[in-house]
């Protein structure tokens, strides 16, 4: 087998070495920040501090210290690899060191708990093998990122990333990328970041396209309600101060952060938790004077976020894997497990239950609780958010797999391995639940996410531009893409 071939590349900090092997350049765990270590967990991300010699790049380094929350699902994304304190880092990919190739940033998903940039699946250069520089990234979750503390900034882990973003505007070139070609994209919590992101006036200018992947505006808290978090959050270690938080073993705060998320998502309680109970993820971003004035939507709907082309999207059914804890609903059962969830939009349980039953009438108790779930945190807001963008810029909305009876269809995630396919790749080492895809629409639909990076007016031809005037869609459907009105659109309605 043919020795991969090393590359060193000065940077800011100092000398890397990576490795080109099958035509790909690779840099790994290059790091963006300093290491997250006691006394600066929760502070601004800070400068690296350049080192003499040379740093290898050629292996996965430490992934954000985290532990398994939000029962099945959290757990099946929860990352397995070594955690560290050196974990604010970036894994480039590139096609050649020469040129000035688009540029994807790509953010993990996991409820902003879970999860990691060096996941498998995220490591086949599906996107640098497109003639694309890729680039995945970790940051701060959970406690660590976005506890709402007197003393320490309010969204730490999306600093990181403008932190990460201002990195790549730095350096990418150096990496044969184009630095005013950058997409912003993520799925799930990493969805609700670039969302979040665009809304936030320090990211303005690092990007120039966002992908947005079953995740928009939700995950967004009131200040009042992240401190009701914290305050139970601080009340499980005995109400330390944030100096000795700073000190605390990282177990015992993983632990703390641990019953806090799963309280939160298995038992939600709208006087307890307030605006966490929609979404059920007690660590958010939070409104902040000073980093984030506006909620996404709201900013979007005033024309006050990033205006760059936006592509967003769902799976035809978000809800079908968050559902197996459940089985033998009555339409009673549903309407209680919901009641929590809605109250802060100013509807209760029954009322929202009794409206989806008439809208569809053929669902039962458990595809009604799919239904509601679903577009309370997925489906609903993108909606939303694609209209008030559209307002001001190009929106292309998506929709993959088809829908089937009691809100079945594509789970959550299920577009992942298709957007990162690749060609000829062994796809034996991949987790199982993405090895077993379907090669053509793999092909197509990654070519369409190439397309539309890299600003080839061909896209056009795929992705219809999308309003309150053109509600159709580009629809996923088997081995089918085509145009469609949005499925989705009237029920959002339902809400009003």
């Amino acid at each position: 087998m043919k020795e991969p071939l090393m590359t060193q590349i000065k940077i800011e900090s100092g000398t890397i070495e990576g490795f080109t092997e099958n035509g790909i350049l690779t840099f790994l765990s290059v790091p963006y920040a300093a290491p997250i270590v006691p006394g600066k967990r929760f502070a601004a991300p800070q400068d690296v501090t350049p080192w003499t010699g040379v740093r290898s790049a050629h292996h996965l380094g430490a992934v954000c210290p985290q532990i398994p929350t939000y029962g099945p699902v959290g757990k099946g994304a929860t990352s397995t690899l070594d955690a560290g304190e050196d974990f604010l880092t970036l894994n480039i990919r590139s096609p050649a060191r020469e040129g000035k190739a688009p540029v994807l940033v790509w953010l993990h998903g996991g409820g902003y708990a879970v999860g990691s940039g060096n996941e498998p699946l995220l490591q086949t250069g599906a996107f640098a093998a497109s003639g694309i520089v890729e680039i995945t990234l970790n940051y701060r979750l959970g406690a660590l990122g976005f506890l709402s503390l007197d003393g320490a900034p309010e969204n730490r882990g999306l600093l990181d990333i403008i932190k990460a973003l201002e990195w790549v505007q730095k350096h990418i070139a150096l990496f044969g990328g184009d630095p005013q070609r950058v997409t912003l994209a993520g799925r799930s919590a990493g969805g609700f970041a670039v969302s979040t992101l665009m809304a936030m006036p320090a990211a303005k200018g690092l990007f120039s396209r966002t992908m947005i992947q079953s995740g928009a505006t939700p995950a967004v808290l009131p200040h009042k309600d992240a401190r009701l978090t914290t305050q139970r959050f601080l009340k499980r270690l005995g109400q330390p101060s944030l100096q000795t938080l700073e000190e605390i073993p990282i177990h015992q705060l993983l632990a703390a952060q641990q019953e806090i998320c799963n309280e939160s998502y298995e038992q939600h309680d709208f006087t307890r938790d307030g605006r966490v109970t929609i979404v059920g993820i007690p660590f958010q971003p939070v409104i902040d004077a000073a980093s984030l004035p506006l909620d996404p939507e709201t900013a979007a709907a005033q024309g006050l976020v990033t205006q760059v082309p936006v592509m967003i999207g769902t799976t035809s059914a978000e809800y079908l894997s968050h559902s197996s804890v459940h089985s033998h609903l009555t339409f009673a059962d549903t309407a209680r497990l919901l009641d929590q969830r809605v109250q802060p939009l100013g509807v209760s349980g029954i009322d929202i239950v009794n409206r989806y039953r008439n809208a569809l009438p053929h669902h039962d108790p458990l595809g009604i609780w799919r239904a509601v779930a679903g577009d309370l945190v997925f489906q609903n807001p993108t909606t939303r958010y694609a209209l008030a963008l559209s307002k001001f810029q190009p929106v292309h909305k998506y929709l993959f797999g088809g829908i089937g009876p009691n809100e079945t269809g594509a789970a959550h995630g299920a577009e992942l391995a298709n957007v990162w396919w690749r060609k000829n790749y062994d796809r034996t080492i991949l987790p199982v639940r993405y090895q077993d895809v379907d090669h053509e629409i793999s092909r197509i639909i990654h070519n369409i996410w190439c397309e539309f990076i890299s600003s080839k007016k061909i896209v056009q031809k795929k992705l219809n531009t999308y309003s309150t005037k053109n509600k159709y869609i580009t629809y996923f459907k088997g081995r089918e893409v085509f145009m469609e009105i949005d499925p989705f659109f009237e029920r959002h309605l339902l809400w009003k």
